[in-house]
């Protein structure tokens, strides 16, 4: 029977193409394919294109398994699909974020109590933050105790601690990420799609953005343009902090790099168009913190071309600063010259004389906070310190006392609550996340990325709240455990990390 001349063909050519048992590019051939992979000298081997996509659709890909402890799967299973609906609608919607936020926090929360064991030499249960979230209860159990021994017909009637241990929900959002870097990156990342979408989501979309840029103050429904503009900030500076790792050289770059741009354009307006004055301190103060880490980063990886990228990189933020201000500079001259009488009288001292707008509130509320302050420097008044302020207070008008229930201070508001216990319960806090930051950062287990976003948004978030009382209210708890938590799972596992080091050095 004669083969068809197709088969015919094919056969020629794999006999030319075949490689005899016995020569040297067999030999070869089988040497390269059975070569350890596993090797550090070994290299990559390059994956195919159809091979690399299915990996990133691999849910694998974007959450990776949880380093930190082993637990039951059902908690994880179901605390982390919690935890991304959290971040994703906590700030746009009410009651579905809120049940999930408390369901992700219970299960954070089990997992380090019943799997926290001592790994390693060195236990998640014992680590100084679980001890500050302790002593944020033992402080709010003195402050209320105290109430109950000077002003018993002022207290509380029960003891409350959420408004000092809400601070601590980064302790279960660190647990449920698992030490993970790129579930906190994965984490952040639903967190700025679900900022971004929040004007469509809780706000009138398009035709809030248009009444912002006519030069009315937009808030996009998320509780008031400042708490707004703190949102934005926060999105702004991530993006700015990262993005050396977002805008590096890599296959379809220019996907990233326009997304970025158009994220950093979408954060710097709203932030603008809410005509939040503390904010664009708060942000302005940060950016001089990002800037400084890039000069630095200049100078070491860019030693001979430092002047070229500096003269590049300033032209290109004149430009953008200029854009923006023919853009949106009377919105912006006009908020800032709208308080120039009370600035000039605070100068003067004339206290009395300012009048009652938006920032002669705050002075006056803030100058009789004080004298409350002084009357119980150490405890102060308990947990609901400063609602007492605008309830009997005889110098506040009434408008006033009927209008407001805090201080626009988280400073102020702490220490009339809590005394000088809450305010170096808070100190503490700040200061154990930057010394492990700075010391991880130094023993090469963290990226320089997340430790300028820790620097700078410590900053940015100790600024704004000199103007607005974010750690009382559900946006700047949102913030502080989605950042907090993504930066404590880096350290914890980092610390676990060292503690691999020095035992394999001892044996």
């Amino acid at each position: 029977m004669e083969m068809p001349p197709v088969f015919g063909s094919i056969l020629t050519h794999l006999r030319a193409t075949m490689v005899r048992p016995n020569s040297r590019s067999h030999k070869l051939c089988c040497t390269r394919a059975y070569r350890p992979m596993t090797t550090l000298s070994s290299r990559p081997v390059e994956q195919p294109t159809a091979n690399r996509s299915y990996q990133r659709m691999d849910p694998r890909h974007w959450w990776q398994p949880n380093q930190l402890l082993l637990s039951r799967a059902w908690l994880p299973v179901i605390g982390v699909p919690a935890l991304l609906i959290y971040g994703f609608f906590g700030i746009s919607l009410d009651d579905i974020p809120g049940k999930t936020a408390q369901l992700a926090m219970l299960c954070g929360l089990l997992m380090l109590a019943i799997y926290g064991r001592p790994v390693d030499g060195t236990s998640l249960r014992r680590s100084g933050i679980v001890w500050l979230a302790l002593g944020a209860i033992l402080v709010t159990l003195i402050s209320w105790g105290f109430s109950w021994l000077t002003h018993p017909e002022w207290a509380e009637s029960s003891l409350k601690v959420h408004r000092l241990t809400h601070w601590f929900a980064m302790i279960p959002i660190a647990v449920l990420l698992g030490g993970q870097a790129r579930n906190t990156y994965t984490l952040w990342l639903i967190a700025l799609c679900g900022l971004l979408l929040s004007p469509w989501i809780s706000g009138n979309g398009l035709q809030e953005w248009q009444q912002g840029l006519a030069g009315m103050r937009v808030d996009f429904g998320l509780h008031n343009a400042q708490h707004t503009a703190m949102l934005f900030g926060t999105g702004a500076l991530g993006l700015l902090a990262f993005a050396p790792g977002i805008l590096r050289n890599r296959r379809g770059c220019w996907i990233f790099r326009t997304t970025w741009l158009l994220a950093v354009a979408i954060c710097i307006t709203a932030l603008l168009l809410t005509q939040t004055r503390g904010v664009w301190v708060g942000m302005l103060f940060a950016l001089v913190v990002i800037t400084c880490a890039g000069i630095v980063t200049l100078r070491k990886h860019f030693h001979s071309h430092r002047r070229y990228i500096a003269a590049a990189t300033i032209a290109t933020g004149s430009a953008a600063v200029l854009a923006g201000y023919l853009s949106l500079g009377d919105i912006v001259s006009q908020r800032l010259q709208a308080e120039q009488e009370t600035i000039a009288l605070v100068q003067q001292g004339d206290t009395e004389s300012i009048p009652f707008n938006s920032a002669g509130i705050r002075i006056h509320t803030w100058e009789e906070a004080l004298k409350w302050i002084a009357e119980r420097p150490l405890v102060g008044w308990g947990g609901n310190g400063r609602s007492l302020i605008f309830d009997y207070s005889k110098n506040l008008p009434d408008e006033i006392k009927q209008n407001f229930g805090h201080l626009h201070n988280s400073y102020l508001d702490l220490m009339v609550n809590f005394g000088l216990l809450g305010l170096l319960l808070l100190a503490a806090l700040v200061y154990w996340l930057l010394s492990r930051c700075l010391r991880y950062y130094r023993a090469g287990l963290i990226s320089g990325s997340n430790l300028v976003f820790c620097l700078s948004f410590t900053v940015f978030f100790g600024v704004i709240n000199l103007f607005e009382s974010y750690l009382f209210y559900d946006s700047g708890r949102y913030v502080l455990a989605l950042a907090g938590g993504g930066l404590l799972t880096q350290l914890w596992s980092a610390k676990r990390q060292l503690a691999r080091d020095a035992i394999r050095a001892a044996s």
